[in-house]
């Protein structure tokens, strides 16, 4: 076995001066080869890598037009199902409608122009079963399993109160929704009857 070599503290081996070149962000954080970072972390606000026209927007951000321009595109590419009670959704927005009538109303009392009206419809967040090895993976042994028949029991009643839970909350689905034809008359016909 070779021996280790002995490099003494004092030793012009141990250490050398070295003049370093690299990027420098405005807070003086050194990035050395990535300009990147330290334009990143240096600036406030920047432009648009997609248009340079389009308005700055701050850095820790992103580009309002080219945003809402692939929000657009998402919506428009989602398949269309028509609509048969469910919750509805404004894409992207967080006003819900859990009945025609209500629906309706905001249409008429908006004055929402019916080719702009983006609704979605909503999926349930249903809640999640419970696992007691999950719930009590602190206390168990490693590997180890519940014994107790009584608390696998009360899980498993309470597991199946969750299975016939009705929906939490609603979210924003995968469909836009197609609304019935009575419905978009009724709205017509509201805009025509002083």
């Amino acid at each position: 076995m070779p021996e280790e070599k002995v490099v003494m503290y004092e030793s012009p081996e141990a250490a050398s001066i070295q003049t370093v070149t690299g990027w420098v962000g405005a807070d003086g954080r050194f990035w050395g080869n990535d300009e990147h970072m330290a334009r990143y972390c240096g600036s406030t606000h920047r432009r648009c890598e997609k248009n340079p026209d389009h308005s700055i927007f701050e850095v820790r951000s992103w580009c309002k037009q080219c945003y809402q321009k692939s929000r657009q595109a998402k919506f428009a590419a989602m398949p269309v199902k028509e609509w048969s009670g469910e919750p509805l959704v404004i894409f992207d927005g967080d006003t819900y409608f859990f009945d025609e009538d209500s629906l309706r109303d905001h249409i008429i009392d908006n004055d929402i122009d019916l080719a702009g009206l983006q609704l979605c419809i909503c999926e349930p967040n249903m809640p999640s079963e419970i696992d007691p090895s999950d719930v009590f993976c602190d206390d168990l042994p490693e590997d180890g399993e519940i014994r107790d028949e009584q608390v696998v029991a009360a899980f498993d009643l309470l597991n199946e109160v969750i299975r016939q839970s009705e929906p939490l909350s609603w979210s924003e689905g995968k469909f836009a929704a197609k609304l019935p034809q009575a419905l978009l008359d009724e709205v017509i016909a509201s805009r025509v009857t002083p």
